[in-house]
């Protein structure tokens, strides 16, 4: 099956279609292809609801702030009782244990996770230890720096450790519109009061502000789960400079300008690959003074590469600290992984219009339709999107005859 890997080599497929020689030209026609798919609804852009990252923690105004990398939401739900806690603690770099200097609020847990200032990261509770101030709380991975401050224990996804509630109601919200979910709010107290209260509750979330809110209320430090379809990368966008090593050692250098040196010693060279620039801090050996680029040619070892170095002074042989791959791009996202049909024919739809072909440029954006609206057919079915698509709920009549109060 023919793949277009990366940024790249969607650049030079499309220079190779069409003729064109100019690359800044085809970027700028795939950046414009971009902005008329930044809506698509791929699988691959879904995001896991049960993933500790996507679970939302409800603050002190009942709200959870709506995540950064959301593009539209799916479905939001709540199993059983969560909750998260926090307590101060005190620890030691490199061991496993805290003291709890405080009392949590709320009891704490065997497999609630664990974070806060010099907590390692994912750990969970092993043992309680007693769970008040004064006791020893026992975590799964050791602390990665001194412990101190606050800690916030929080309880794991339920599917995880089976710690939701057997009889329910769990809560399954559907979204609605900021009108309705601020004016049904004046009738909340209702939901929780029905006669024969069923074991899945439909409730409804919509958007106020930069916040989620919820129907039935939710009390603070619960835990809702969030599946939403994730906004993703523009190709060729900045991403920020990644450190290779720590350490590692010129020698030897050859040539007069520019100059081939070898760097050995690196902890790691798997992130580097050849055209990759790099930097470095000097210590007893330099890249040189003022060079303009040091470009990777030649990925030796697992611990050593050789570099291009234009520009400047010579550099100077021994050891370099800090050395760093910088003027990194996207190039590569979900949707050019399983939709490049899509980038394939808006990119040459933009190509054609900025040649002021508009028969070839009519073309293209047929082909770009078709693909898009087979992607938007699936999610109508409900085959991708996992459900319906409407803004209100297929469960829940809007008539409110369902609640008998007494």
């Amino acid at each position: 099956m023919f793949v277009i890997p990366t940024g790249d080599s969607l650049v030079d497929f499309v220079k190779d279609f069409t003729g064109s020689s100019n690359t800044d030209e085809i970027k700028k026609c795939i950046f414009l292809a971009e902005l008329s798919m930044r809506n698509i609804e791929l699988p691959a852009l879904r995001c896991d609801p049960y993933a500790p990252e996507n679970i939302g923690v409800v603050d002190n105004t009942g709200s959870i702030p709506i995540p950064g990398d959301m593009n539209k939401p799916i479905l939001f739900f709540k199993q059983g009782s969560q909750y998260i806690t926090t307590a101060t603690a005190t620890g030691i770099s490199g061991q496993s244990s805290i003291l709890l200097t405080s009392t949590p609020a709320q009891a704490i847990a065997v497999g609630m996770y664990v974070t806060g200032t010099g907590i390692g990261l994912g750990a969970t509770i092993l043992t309680v230890g007693g769970g008040i101030s004064g006791s020893t709380v026992t975590l799964s991975v050791a602390n990665s720096g001194t412990v101190s401050g606050t800690i916030v224990f929080a309880t794991p996804p339920a599917q995880i450790y089976g710690n939701q509630s057997q009889t329910g109601p769990w809560i399954v919200y559907d979204r609605i519109g900021d009108r309705d979910i601020i004016t049904q709010g004046m009738i909340a107290q209702l939901y929780l009061q029905p006669v024969n209260v069923p074991a899945v509750i439909r409730g409804k979330f919509s958007e106020v502000g930069q916040k989620y809110k919820f129907l039935p209320y939710v009390a603070e430090g619960d835990l809702i789960n969030l599946y939403y379809y994730k906004a993703w990368p523009l190709l060729f966008a900045p991403v920020d400079d990644q450190l290779i090593s720590l350490t590692g050692s010129v020698n030897p250098i050859s040539g007069s300008g520019p100059w081939l040196i070898a760097i050995t010693g690196l902890g790691d060279t798997s992130a580097l690959s050849v055209g990759n620039e790099i930097t470095a801090q000097p210590g007893t050996g330099t890249l040189g003074t003022g060079y303009t680029s040091a470009v990777v040619t030649e990925v030796s070892t697992s611990t050593s590469i050789k570099v291009l170095v234009t520009g400047g002074t010579s550099p100077n042989g021994g050891t370099i600290t800090d050395i760093t791959l910088i003027n990194q791009t996207v190039q590569s996202n979900a949707v050019l992984r399983t939709w490049a049909e899509g980038y394939v024919y808006a990119t040459l739809r933009e190509y054609y219009i900025k040649r002021h072909n508009h028969d070839d440029a009519g073309v293209y954006q047929q082909k770009f339709e078709n693909a898009y609206n087979t992607v938007e057919d699936q999610n109508s079915l409900g085959k991708w999107s996992g459900g319906h698509t409407r803004l209100t709920s297929v469960w829940q009549p809007r008539q409110y005859r369902q609640y008998n109060i007494k």
